[in-house]
Protein backbone atom coordinates (compact mmCIF):
# COMPACT_ATOMS: atom_id res chain seq x y z
CA UNK A 1 0.00 0.00 0.00
CA UNK A 2 1.26 3.48 -0.87
CA UNK A 3 1.79 5.78 2.09
CA UNK A 4 0.91 9.27 0.88
CA UNK A 5 2.36 12.53 2.16
CA UNK A 6 -0.34 15.24 2.01
CA UNK A 7 0.90 18.51 0.57
CA UNK A 8 -0.36 21.70 -1.11
CA UNK A 9 1.93 22.78 -3.97
CA UNK A 10 2.70 26.38 -4.87
CA UNK A 11 2.50 26.41 -8.67
CA UNK A 12 2.55 30.17 -9.23
CA UNK A 13 4.56 30.75 -12.45
CA UNK A 14 5.73 27.12 -12.47
CA UNK A 15 5.93 25.53 -15.92
CA UNK A 16 3.46 22.63 -16.17
CA UNK A 17 2.56 20.52 -19.18
CA UNK A 18 -0.55 18.52 -20.03
CA UNK A 19 -0.25 15.75 -22.60
CA UNK A 20 -3.62 15.30 -24.31
CA UNK A 21 -6.40 17.67 -25.32
CA UNK A 22 -9.69 16.06 -24.29
CA UNK A 23 -12.17 16.69 -21.48
CA UNK A 24 -9.87 15.34 -18.77
CA UNK A 25 -7.02 17.49 -20.05
CA UNK A 26 -9.34 20.50 -19.97
CA UNK A 27 -10.13 19.91 -16.29
CA UNK A 28 -6.44 19.61 -15.44
CA UNK A 29 -5.58 22.75 -17.38
CA UNK A 30 -8.29 24.81 -15.66
CA UNK A 31 -7.11 23.66 -12.22
CA UNK A 32 -3.50 24.53 -13.08
CA UNK A 33 -4.49 27.97 -14.34
CA UNK A 34 -6.42 28.57 -11.13
CA UNK A 35 -3.15 27.88 -9.27
CA UNK A 36 -1.45 30.49 -11.51
CA UNK A 37 0.77 27.93 -13.27
CA UNK A 38 2.24 28.53 -16.74
CA UNK A 39 0.55 25.81 -18.80
CA UNK A 40 1.51 24.11 -22.04
CA UNK A 41 -0.74 21.56 -23.78
CA UNK A 42 0.68 19.02 -26.23
CA UNK A 43 -1.98 17.36 -28.39
CA UNK A 44 -2.98 17.19 -32.08
CA UNK A 45 -6.62 17.80 -31.09
CA UNK A 46 -8.15 20.15 -28.49
CA UNK A 47 -11.55 20.73 -26.94
CA UNK A 48 -13.25 24.00 -27.85
CA UNK A 49 -12.51 25.30 -24.36
CA UNK A 50 -8.79 24.63 -24.75
CA UNK A 51 -8.86 26.26 -28.19
CA UNK A 52 -10.36 29.38 -26.59
CA UNK A 53 -7.75 29.40 -23.81
CA UNK A 54 -5.04 29.16 -26.45
CA UNK A 55 -6.57 31.96 -28.52
CA UNK A 56 -6.69 34.36 -25.57
CA UNK A 57 -3.13 33.53 -24.58
CA UNK A 58 -3.93 31.75 -21.32
CA UNK A 59 -2.07 28.60 -22.40
CA UNK A 60 0.60 27.58 -24.87
CA UNK A 61 -0.31 24.81 -27.32
CA UNK A 62 1.90 22.43 -29.32
CA UNK A 63 -0.44 20.78 -31.84
CA UNK A 64 1.07 17.36 -32.34
CA UNK A 65 1.60 14.07 -30.53
CA UNK A 66 4.01 13.95 -27.60
CA UNK A 67 7.60 13.03 -28.39
CA UNK A 68 10.65 12.42 -26.21
CA UNK A 69 12.24 15.64 -25.08
CA UNK A 70 8.96 17.52 -24.69
CA UNK A 71 9.21 17.49 -20.88
CA UNK A 72 12.44 19.47 -20.74
CA UNK A 73 12.35 22.22 -18.07
CA UNK A 74 8.84 21.43 -16.80
CA UNK A 75 8.05 21.15 -13.09
CA UNK A 76 4.99 18.90 -13.38
CA UNK A 77 3.27 16.82 -16.05
CA UNK A 78 -0.21 15.35 -16.51
CA UNK A 79 -0.67 12.62 -19.10
CA UNK A 80 -4.34 12.37 -20.09
CA UNK A 81 -4.17 10.41 -23.34
CA UNK A 82 -5.94 7.12 -24.11
CA UNK A 83 -2.69 5.70 -25.52
CA UNK A 84 -0.88 3.34 -23.16
CA UNK A 85 2.19 3.59 -25.38
CA UNK A 86 2.36 7.39 -25.12
CA UNK A 87 1.71 7.32 -21.38
CA UNK A 88 4.59 4.87 -20.87
CA UNK A 89 6.92 7.17 -22.80
CA UNK A 90 5.80 10.13 -20.68
CA UNK A 91 6.41 8.16 -17.46
CA UNK A 92 9.86 7.10 -18.63
CA UNK A 93 10.94 10.65 -19.52
CA UNK A 94 9.42 12.14 -16.36
CA UNK A 95 11.34 9.69 -14.16
CA UNK A 96 14.53 10.35 -16.11
CA UNK A 97 14.17 14.12 -15.65
CA UNK A 98 12.82 13.82 -12.06
CA UNK A 99 9.58 15.62 -12.97
CA UNK A 100 6.41 15.13 -10.91
CA UNK A 101 4.10 13.00 -13.06
CA UNK A 102 0.43 12.03 -12.94
CA UNK A 103 -0.97 9.50 -15.41
CA UNK A 104 -4.76 9.70 -15.38
CA UNK A 105 -6.44 6.41 -14.40
CA UNK A 106 -3.07 4.74 -13.74
CA UNK A 107 -2.41 5.20 -9.98
CA UNK A 108 0.50 2.72 -9.88
CA UNK A 109 2.57 4.95 -12.18
CA UNK A 110 1.72 8.28 -10.54
CA UNK A 111 4.09 10.32 -8.37
CA UNK A 112 1.02 11.98 -6.87
CA UNK A 113 -2.76 11.78 -6.87
CA UNK A 114 -5.06 14.75 -7.30
CA UNK A 115 -7.44 14.73 -4.32
CA UNK A 116 -11.06 15.72 -4.32
CA UNK A 117 -11.01 19.26 -2.90
CA UNK A 118 -13.69 21.25 -1.13
CA UNK A 119 -13.06 25.00 -1.36
CA UNK A 120 -14.82 27.82 0.42
CA UNK A 121 -12.90 31.08 0.19
CA UNK A 122 -9.42 30.51 1.61
CA UNK A 123 -10.44 27.20 3.16
CA UNK A 124 -9.34 24.14 1.19
CA UNK A 125 -10.00 20.60 2.40
CA UNK A 126 -8.41 17.80 0.37
CA UNK A 127 -9.85 14.27 0.50
CA UNK A 128 -7.90 11.23 -0.65
CA UNK A 129 -8.83 7.54 -0.75
CA UNK A 130 -5.32 6.52 -1.86
CA UNK A 131 -6.66 6.18 -5.40
CA UNK A 132 -9.14 3.47 -4.41
CA UNK A 133 -12.45 5.32 -4.74
CA UNK A 134 -12.73 8.81 -6.27
CA UNK A 135 -16.54 8.40 -5.95
CA UNK A 136 -16.29 8.17 -2.15
CA UNK A 137 -13.99 11.19 -2.07
CA UNK A 138 -16.60 13.19 -4.03
CA UNK A 139 -19.34 12.06 -1.61
CA UNK A 140 -17.32 13.26 1.39
CA UNK A 141 -16.66 16.57 -0.37
CA UNK A 142 -20.40 17.06 -0.88
CA UNK A 143 -21.02 16.33 2.81
CA UNK A 144 -18.43 18.94 3.81
CA UNK A 145 -20.35 21.52 1.79
CA UNK A 146 -23.33 20.99 4.10
CA UNK A 147 -21.16 21.57 7.18
CA UNK A 148 -18.99 24.49 6.02
CA UNK A 149 -20.93 26.97 3.90
CA UNK A 150 -20.20 30.55 2.84
CA UNK A 151 -20.06 31.61 6.48
CA UNK A 152 -16.72 29.85 6.94
CA UNK A 153 -15.11 32.09 4.30
CA UNK A 154 -16.38 35.19 6.15
CA UNK A 155 -15.16 33.80 9.46
CA UNK A 156 -11.74 33.00 8.02
CA UNK A 157 -11.35 36.50 6.58
CA UNK A 158 -12.27 37.93 9.97
CA UNK A 159 -9.68 35.75 11.72
CA UNK A 160 -7.06 36.88 9.21
CA UNK A 161 -7.75 40.54 9.93
CA UNK A 162 -7.59 39.92 13.69
CA UNK A 163 -4.41 37.86 13.62
CA UNK A 164 -1.98 40.81 13.39
CA UNK A 165 -3.84 42.74 16.08
CA UNK A 166 -3.78 39.79 18.47
CA UNK A 167 -0.08 39.12 17.81
CA UNK A 168 0.73 42.77 18.52
CA UNK A 169 -1.34 42.89 21.72
CA UNK A 170 -0.23 39.53 23.14
CA UNK A 171 3.50 38.78 22.64
CA UNK A 172 3.22 35.53 24.60
CA UNK A 173 2.72 32.66 22.13
CA UNK A 174 0.84 30.46 24.61
CA UNK A 175 -1.61 33.27 25.35
CA UNK A 176 -2.22 33.83 21.63
CA UNK A 177 -2.79 30.12 21.09
CA UNK A 178 -5.33 30.13 23.93
CA UNK A 179 -7.20 33.08 22.42
CA UNK A 180 -7.31 31.60 18.91
CA UNK A 181 -8.45 28.28 20.34
CA UNK A 182 -11.32 29.96 22.21
CA UNK A 183 -12.37 31.86 19.10
CA UNK A 184 -12.48 28.88 16.74
CA UNK A 185 -14.14 26.66 19.35
CA UNK A 186 -16.83 29.20 20.16
CA UNK A 187 -20.15 29.25 18.34
CA UNK A 188 -19.08 32.25 16.25
CA UNK A 189 -18.49 30.27 13.08
CA UNK A 190 -21.86 28.58 12.97
CA UNK A 191 -23.63 31.64 14.36
CA UNK A 192 -22.74 33.52 11.18
CA UNK A 193 -25.69 31.85 9.50
CA UNK A 194 -28.04 33.91 11.65
CA UNK A 195 -25.99 36.99 12.58
CA UNK A 196 -24.46 39.95 10.81
CA UNK A 197 -20.71 40.24 10.49
CA UNK A 198 -20.69 43.17 12.94
CA UNK A 199 -22.43 41.02 15.56
CA UNK A 200 -19.82 38.31 15.12
CA UNK A 201 -17.01 40.86 15.46
CA UNK A 202 -18.44 41.97 18.80
CA UNK A 203 -18.62 38.37 19.98
CA UNK A 204 -15.01 37.71 19.06
CA UNK A 205 -13.81 40.91 20.76
CA UNK A 206 -15.12 39.48 24.04
CA UNK A 207 -12.46 36.78 23.85
CA UNK A 208 -9.76 39.36 23.15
Amino acid sequence: MNILYPIFLKLNKKKCVVIGGGKTATRKVKALLEAKAKVTVISPKLTKELEMLAENGSIKVIKREYKEGDLDKYFLVFATTNSEEINKKVIKEAKKRKILCNIVDDPSNCDFYVPSVYTQGDLKIAISTNGKSPALARKIREELANIYGKEVALFLNLLGSLRKKIKAKFPDEEKRREIFSKIVNSQSLFSLKNKTLDEIKKEIKKWI
